[in-house]
């Protein structure tokens, strides 16, 4: 179980984000990580980030039933911290209109980091643990494309709303106030650039809404 890793890699592995595998260590412990093949550095020039690779998340569990933490897969935003992406749902506090989309553009960025990570390179498909949060990453996905999401309570503001769906990995998009069958094409198309794939429904009401899944690509 890390045979050859001093004490600070190991608590580097152990201090990883549980969700997105991201190392927060000083840069001679990630160089030490990725030259035992547990992290992988990732991003531009010399900005990089270190995610654990798989191995690394194996060693992290393997020192979490050790030491008895356990280890766990919360939901946070893709690029760690408190970040959460907005569903239409009107839950999403309200911040500057700047701010939010510099927010969203860090969040996208990170995802698309951890996909590459997760999954040898690729970035066209949902990673793992976004098929588990499927209502966070479809309305990030959205968000990030320039869709607006539904305003509760503020007349006039339509846009989408995301919802949890009975069908297991399953998200259920909608458009409001009023249901526009070419504003759900659209939300569709920019949906199906980042990985998703949807499929046109009605409700007994006649009120057209999305079913979508991670594309099979």
């Amino acid at each position: 179980m890390g045979k050859g890793l001093g004490v600070a890699g190991r608590r580097a592995v152990s201090g990883a984000d549980p969700a997105t595998g991201r190392v927060t260590a000083p840069a001679a412990v990630c160089a030490a990580l990725v030259a035992a093949g547990l992290a992988v550095p990732h991003g531009r020039g010399g900005h990089h980030s270190h995610y654990l690779t798989a191995e690394g998340r194996r060693l992290r569990a393997e020192l979490a039933e050790a030491t008895g933490t356990g280890a766990t897969d919360p939901a946070p935003g893709p690029a760690g911290g408190t970040f959460t992406a907005d569903d239409g749902s009107g839950a999403a506090p309200p911040t500057d209109p700047a701010r939010r989309a510099a927010e969203v553009a860090t969040a996208w960025e990170g995802l698309l980091q951890i996909r590459s990570v997760l999954m040898d390179g690729v970035t066209a498909r949902p990673a793992p643990w976004e098929r588990e949060r499927v209502v966070h990453a479809v309305a990030l996905a959205l968000e990030a494309a320039g869709c607006p999401p539904a305003r509760p309570g503020s007349p006039g503001a339509a846009g989408y709303r995301v919802a949890a769906s009975p069908h297991p990995g399953t998200a259920e998009i909608s458009w409001s106030p009023a249901p526009s069958a070419d504003a759900l094409d659209r939300c569709a198309q920019l949906l199906a650039a980042r990985g998703w794939q949807s499929t046109r429904h009605r409700t007994r009401a006649g009120e057209p809404y999305l079913l979508t899944t991670p594309a099979n690509r």
